[in-house]
């Protein structure tokens, strides 16, 4: 739980559903179809962060600032004028950074008690579904279409299924088909990566990997059966002993993880063959390899400012409708070919700083930071997380700590 101060109760509630909104509109079908929701987080954040009197941090415009001065080169290199795209993104950065000025140091915990109960939740329509094909079918079919996604913004491209969701859990085709649980957001490779983060910030606050929510969270993993989301965990898991206890524990301990980790490669047959697949497809832009590969080429064509968000984001080819041509699903590579190697280096520095700082102010191993940083590199290539609000958030988390707590940071 988490003790709130004199404003109580409403501090906290306006808090729990900033961070909410924060999620939804990052990964919930539901809210993230449309730009509509962005601005919705952005006002309310906006409201309460000048209800509350909260001086500005100019270091966040400084951080804003590199993105601006990239979209507005990319008017005079790249061309045509996408003033939606280039507002959105202010809204996405000053939405993200208002969210975590009002929650500060507490950020970390209310986001990691929303995904707790998220995993939770999923377990209650999961199981039911996997146990039962009526169940599953009763929800997608008769309950599912009176939620439909808030402010759609309708789309003739048909390249995606519109989701079968009811806000707080998605009904996606794998979880009958292939028994995957998305939780409530876009598909089970997304609803992991969020669920690694929440087990990074509770095992720096808590110092342990064996708490309450973590093995929650783990079976939320296990559920998931999403190959980018095993690799990361088994990297996890070995990242927090790799830095706590001694050294012979330690190795004891992945001595014991590391064959287990390649049992299980070996045994699931959806783990070793997708990834073999993906290495093979490697001309295919629905594949990770294929799409981190597209994404390569044209970052190399733009390598300082990128191509943008907007109508010239594929290399300089527009395109009328969605097409197999312009699916990406490398986050890291598409970061790359959307912003350049300059807003790139930005957002991932400031990433490895908020890890640093966070690891530093809770008097936990400052080595775990590199660690996790690149385990979320990891889970990157395999879902476009850089685009969302979300993803936005965590350069902005250190900027709450104070030099105090930032005097061991380098």
């Amino acid at each position: 739980m988490i003790e709130e101060g004199a404003n109580g109760k409403y501090e906290q509630w306006s808090n729990y559903i900033s961070v909410f909104l924060l999620i939804g509109v990052s990964g919930f079908p539901y809210f993230y179809s449309s730009n509509t929701n962005i601005l919705i987080l952005f006002l309310f954040t906006l409201f309460i962060y000048l209800k509350r009197s909260i001086p500005f941090d100019s270091r966040a415009l400084t951080i804003m600032s590199f993105f601006y001065i990239v979209e507005i080169a990319q008017i005079f290199i790249i061309k045509p004028f996408a003033p939606a795209t280039m507002i959105g993104t202010y809204f996405r950065l000053f939405g993200a950074f208002f969210a975590i000025s009002l929650c500060g140091k507490k950020f970390t915990r209310y986001y990691s008690n929303i995904m707790y109960w998220i995993s939770i939740i999923s377990f209650i329509f999961f199981i039911p579904s996997v146990l039962s094909e009526g169940f599953y079918n009763f929800f997608r079919d008769t309950v599912c279409p009176h939620f439909p996604a808030l402010f759609t913004e309708d789309s003739n491209d048909g390249f995606y299924k519109p989701a079968s969701t009811i806000i707080i859990y998605n009904f996606h085709e794998v979880l009958r088909v292939d028994y995957r649980n998305s939780g409530p957001f876009w598909e089970p490779g997304a609803f992991v990566i969020f669920i690694i983060i929440a087990m990074i910030f509770n095992i720096i606050e808590e110092k342990k990997f064996w708490t309450k929510q973590n093995i929650i969270l783990s079976l939320a993993v296990i559920s998931t059966l999403s190959t980018t989301g095993y690799i990361a965990y088994f990297m996890l898991i070995m990242s927090y002993y790799f830095v706590t206890g001694n050294v012979m524990k330690n190795l004891f301990i992945l001595a014991i993880v590391i064959p287990i980790g390649i049992g299980v490669y070996y045994n699931l047959e959806f783990m070793h063959s997708k990834i073999e697949q993906n290495i093979e497809a490697d001309d295919d832009k629905t594949s990770r390899v294929g799409s981190g590969l597209a994404d390569w080429k044209d970052f190399l064509k733009s390598p300082i400012v990128g191509w943008g968000r907007g109508p010239m984001r594929y290399g300089g080819k527009q395109f009328h409708f969605f097409t197999v041509e312009q699916h990406r699903n490398n986050g890291l590579a598409a970061l790359l070919a959307c912003y350049g190697i300059i807003v790139a280096s930005v957002l991932l520095f400031n990433y490895y700083k908020t890890l640093k700082i966070l690891c530093t102010a809770n008097g936990f191993n400052s080595r775990f930071a590199i660690l996790s940083f690149i385990i979320i590199l990891v889970m990157s290539m395999g879902q476009t997380i850089f685009q969302y609000t979300f993803f936005y958030s965590i350069m902005f988390i250190h900027l709450v700590y104070t030099k105090k707590d930032s005097k061991q940071l380098v």
